[in-house]
């Protein structure tokens, strides 16, 4: 089916007709460099994510694509909601002595602010107060377009990695210790009275130390993201200078701000309505050291989530190229689309146990990178595209 693509809902004032450029193709490593040494490391909203920006924007208008940003607000990272959550069940545990009742009441409320301080509903509920922004860039075919192929990168890095839980482990707990409550309070369970009181102790005192290990998360220093995103970033840019012009296919390179929280993400879908059929989304996970791989979902899912004809696509773009399919240990920056649908697939480089090495670590800085593994994700980018290119109509 051919399409006419819809600009109406870009920026009439970043509309370019680039000139003929001469292209020079850049080491992906001095990428690496510039990202992870000079600029460093890169929280969602701050100076240093815009630098990045700033730096990815002006590579893909040098590499002859139309480039703009998408400016929007969102969240800097939270604050330590997980001392709240806890002390709020700790709360409850002090009153189940005296007014099990209001105890009851208590634990139902963590269990709600435990909800409200998860990635995806906080995004719903938190007022968002910092700016950061989306750096967009298209190409479009030489001849009508029949597809579009969306690359996707994150420009932020990744604070470092909680030790002990998630937003929805700590969800978890204060289900189970409303739970736990509600069956004492109305039919206890056939156990000793000091058996009973330790298992509703066990999730407070998880949450606890939860919230110890956040307050520690948040005191450490951020990672440079060599590995998470410049690895990935020198990739899709070198991709994008090798390709040039498609046949029938609009390639667009997308640099997501907030990237790793998924706010970015989610502004580019409401504000670009792709086709949900003749669209297909690249996710760049970390590359640049590990085993390069596609994932074809990860370990929360049951089924395959990744598009059938990405999968095929990338299948046959490793020829040549040392890549393999795995199932991914962590939450790819594509979820939200392979949830809605949507034709979408990562690649990244991942260790044995199906993550992504170094990720959030201080320890992931550019000595930490293999230069012919990010070649080689470059040139497994560029054989998938090109493979979609030549499907034809």
């Amino acid at each position: 089916m051919t399409y006419e693509p819809d600009y109406s809902t870009m920026p009439l004032n970043t509309v370019e007709f680039p000139l003929p450029v001469l292209r020079r193709r850049e080491d992906p490593i001095d990428t690496i460099h510039k990202i992870a040494d000079d600029i460093g490391a890169r929280p969602v909203t701050s100076i240093a994510e815009a630098q990045t920006a700033a730096y990815v924007a002006s590579r893909l208008r040098r590499a002859g694509l139309q480039v703009w940003t998408d400016p929007f607000r969102t969240n800097a990272l939270a604050g330590s909601g997980g001392l709240m959550v806890a002390l709020l069940a700790s709360a409850s545990i002090g009153v189940w002595t005296y007014e099990r009742l209001y105890a009851l009441a208590i634990a139902a409320t963590t269990s709600v602010v435990a909800m409200l301080l998860t990635n995806t509903l906080s995004r719903h509920f938190r007022r968002a107060t910092s700016e950061s922004q989306n750096v967009v860039a298209t190409h479009a075919p030489i001849g009508p377009a029949t597809r579009r192929v969306v690359l996707l990168v994150p420009l932020d890095t990744h604070q470092p990695r909680d030790p002990i839980g998630s937003r929805e482990a700590q969800v978890a707990a204060t289900v189970a210790l409303l739970t736990m409550m509600s069956l004492e309070y109305i039919a206890p369970l056939p156990l000793p009275p000091e058996v009973r009181t330790v298992l509703l102790l066990i999730p407070v005192v998880y949450l606890l130390l939860a919230a110890s290990a956040e307050l520690w998360v948040r005191s450490q220093p951020f990672s440079s993201g060599a590995v998470s995103y410049a690895g990935s970033i020198a990739a899709m840019l070198t991709a994008v200078d090798d390709l040039g012009r498609l046949n029938n296919t609009e390639l667009w390179a997308v640099g997501l701000g907030g990237g790793t929280t998924g706010a970015g993400l989610a502004n580019l879908v409401k504000k670009y309505p792709f086709d949900s059929q003749a669209t297909f989304f690249i996710g760049l996970e970390g590359l640049g050291r590990g085993t390069l791989s596609y994932v074809l979902h990860d370990v929360n899912e049951r089924t395959r989530s990744a598009d059938d004809i990405l999968v095929d696509v990338f299948t046959e773009a490793t020829r040549g190229v040392r890549a393999e399919p795995r199932i991914a240990n962590f939450i790819p920056i594509v979820r939200p689309l392979t949830q809605a649908k949507r034709r979408a697939i990562s690649i990244a480089c991942l260790d044995h146990n199906g993550r992504v090495p170094l990720q959030g670590s201080t320890k992931d800085t550019s000595e930490a990178i293999t230069p012919a593994i990010v070649e080689q994700s470059a040139r497994l980018l560029t054989n998938a595209v090109r493979v979609l290119d030549s499907h034809g109509t």
